[in-house]
């Protein structure tokens, strides 16, 4: 499932850009039956007739972000897009969002200080840090006894950083130029102002 996910994101990426999103292309990029999973499979070759019902809730979130792009524009767009990916439950902390490579790198470095890396790093890296590197950009590149040890890892990562007891939010607090940048979107429209006297 992650390098599918992987794939997914890796498909979307290049039809997203600041100065618009090419919703035509995402959609295909995430629809299309002849598109190409991380084992080789196809869609089509997985899911065959029952893909129609699979791609329906694809299609209504491509439809809501593009509704979301045309009534607030490509640059509000992004940012909530960003916002949402990297703080939904399911993808908060796996590849994409901004918080992968950090928690990668601290997990590679907090298991190379604790014992010994998987038995193929030594054979395919060069060093810790080459695996590291690897392991935050391209982990779907990993063999899977690696990709497991390497999911694994992140999890207790995660696990770790729980146990530090700090205080779980639940609001969101945007930096002042994204607050700044959205002001203008959800202030109510000023009346007019008068300009004779009485």
């Amino acid at each position: 499932m992650a390098r599918t996910n992987i794939a997914a994101t890796r498909a979307v990426l290049p039809h997203v850009h600041a100065e618009g999103i090419d919703w035509p292309a995402v959609r295909l990029a995430l629809t299309a039956p002849t598109r190409r999973l991380a084992d080789g499979q196809t869609l089509g070759d997985i899911f065959g007739e029952g893909w129609e019902p699979i791609r329906a809730p694809i299609d209504r979130q491509i439809d809501l972000w593009q509704q979301v792009d045309e009534d607030l524009g490509p640059e509000v767009t992004v940012r909530l897009l960003s916002m949402h990916g990297s703080r939904t439950e399911s993808v908060g902390e796996w590849w994409g969002s901004g918080w992968f490579e950090t928690i990668t790198r601290r997990a590679v470095a907090h298991a190379a200080d604790d014992g010994p890396l998987p038995a193929s790093v030594p054979e395919v890296f060069t060093d810790a840090g080459h695996f590291t590197d690897a392991a935050a950009g391209h982990p779907d590149m990993l063999d899977d006894d690696t990709f497991a040890w390497l999911t694994q890892a992140v999890f207790q990562e995660r696990l770790l950083l729980l146990d530090v007891h700090l205080p779980r939010t639940t609001a969101l607090a945007l930096p002042d130029w994204a607050a700044q940048s959205l002001l203008p979107l959800i202030e109510p429209d000023a009346e007019p102002t008068s300009t004779e006297t009485p």
